[in-house]
């Protein structure tokens, strides 16, 4: 299951129709358009809905949880043009070809934290995009502000472990994950403080 996290947290906000009020967009709202080597991750448009859809397999709702219904309302609200707050899309450089994409929201009642979690689409796994997105979204996440991320991954998912051994995140706790369709699954969650250079 390579390249696939939790991201179950953030399905609620994809549920949001019609106006999105002033405090959802800025617990959301956090990043707009972040550039990496050979990706550029921002939030989708509407004429992304069908390549959004074809990131998403069998393999990544099995991985996150996910039921069919969740896939689709997701991507019925980018179709449509409603807001889809901390849903972000990785666009490849070179083709403009969707690969994948991220949630990021808030991390409980922690103001200085967010989850991030993402997915990479089958066409374009076991390729690095899931280890170079991960790194420029949480230095993304610092510079805006925020000193912790959080990420969750199931036990078994050792591509993740090996993305948050990678970027230097450190296992912060182990415990029972819900998920959306309803199944219990054994946890692990990381988090990445921001590093602040000491005073000499």
């Amino acid at each position: 299951m390579a390249g696939i996290v939790l991201v179950a947290g953030g399905l609620w906000a994809w549920r949001v129709s019609g106006l999105v009020d002033k405090e959802i967009k800025a617990r959301y709202g956090v990043l707009w358009k972040v550039e990496s080597a050979r990706l550029l991750l921002r939030p989708p448009v509407r004429q992304d809905a069908v390549a959004l859809a074809a990131t998403i397999d069998a393999e990544m709702l099995a991985g996150n949880g996910w039921t069919k219904r969740d896939a689709q309302v997701m991507v019925k609200a980018v179709g449509s043009g409603h807001p889809t707050p901390g849903l972000l899309v990785f666009e490849a450089l070179s083709d403009g070809s969707l690969v994948g994409g991220a949630s990021v929201h808030p991390s409980g009642s922690d103001a200085s934290s967010r989850t991030l979690g993402w997915w990479i689409g089958p066409r374009h796994r076991r390729a690095g995009y899931a280890s170079e997105a991960v790194a420029a979204l949480v230095e993304a996440i610092h510079d805006a502000g925020f000193t912790t991320v959080e990420i969750g991954t199931s036990e078994s998912n050792l591509a993740v472990q090996r993305i948050c051994d990678r970027i230097g995140a450190t296992e912060k706790d182990r415990r029972a994950q819900q998920l959306p369709n309803g199944s219990v699954v054994p946890g692990i969650w990381y988090e990445h403080r921001q590093v602040t250079a000491e005073m000499p």
